[in-house]
């Protein structure tokens, strides 16, 4: 698609809904408007046009933008024709990390810390992992509570800093960490307790806990 033929669409898009807004300032201006139109696109499953508002939004530095085009990066996205490429991933999720958002700083810490798609750094990981932690990140939560809870590489458990961390994410109704502090309950023979998560997380459709209630509790 030619860019007279995306300003043309973006102008058509203004027009049918009506917009009381300077379209020119809209197309070169405002990447959310940008993002949500690709988000709207790729929904109805028109993945060129939705691709070229994705394009237009990450000219422009946005963050929910760089985030997005991270996953089709790490997952790789045939509807969007994107290859799996986890040395752009990390890019793209840096890039939204640094402006703060949080899911692509749990990303970014967790490349770190596998060594996907960029050096292993253990430091880099823990730190992009607290901040994204510090903004509630419940997946950045649950794996910082994973880290403490058996140890990793060269640190060694510390049950108490990975029942904080689960809990967090526990207290934001995040089945998996329901599930994991169950299972450090079970270590510490706080039996009941250990029960009342694991039934949550199972509650909660999370297909681990429900495996694990079946083979232990039933």
């Amino acid at each position: 698609m030619k860019v007279s033929e995306f300003e043309l669409n973006v102008n058509r898009v203004l027009d049918n809904n009506s917009c009381h807004v300077d379209k020119e300032n809209d197309l070169k201006v405002n990447p959310q408007f940008l993002f949500n139109e690709y988000k709207r696109f790729y929904k109805a499953e028109r993945f060129l046009e939705a691709l070229e508002f994705l394009s237009h939004s990450l000219k422009r530095g946005f963050p929910s933008a760089e985030f997005e085009m991270g996953q089709h990066c790490y997952y790789g996205s045939e509807q969007l024709g994107i290859v799996k490429d986890y040395c752009k991933a990390f890019n793209y999720f840096s890039v939204a990390a640094a402006q703060g958002h949080a899911e692509a700083l749990y990303y970014q810490g967790f490349m770190y810390l596998k060594g996907i798609g960029v050096a292993l750094d253990m430091n880099q990981a823990l730190l992009s992992l607290n901040i994204a932690a510090n903004q509630n990140e419940n997946k950045a939560l649950d794996i910082l509570g994973r880290i403490y809870h058996f140890g990793y590489s060269e640190l060694l458990p510390d049950y108490k800093k990975a029942e904080s961390y689960y809990r967090i994410a526990v207290n934001q109704g995040y089945p998996p960490s329901m599930f994991h502090l169950a299972l450090l309950f079970e270590n510490q023979h706080r039996f009941q307790e250990a029960y009342e998560l694991m039934t949550q997380s199972a509650n909660k459709g999370y297909i681990e806990a429900i495996n694990y209630n079946m083979s232990t509790y039933m």
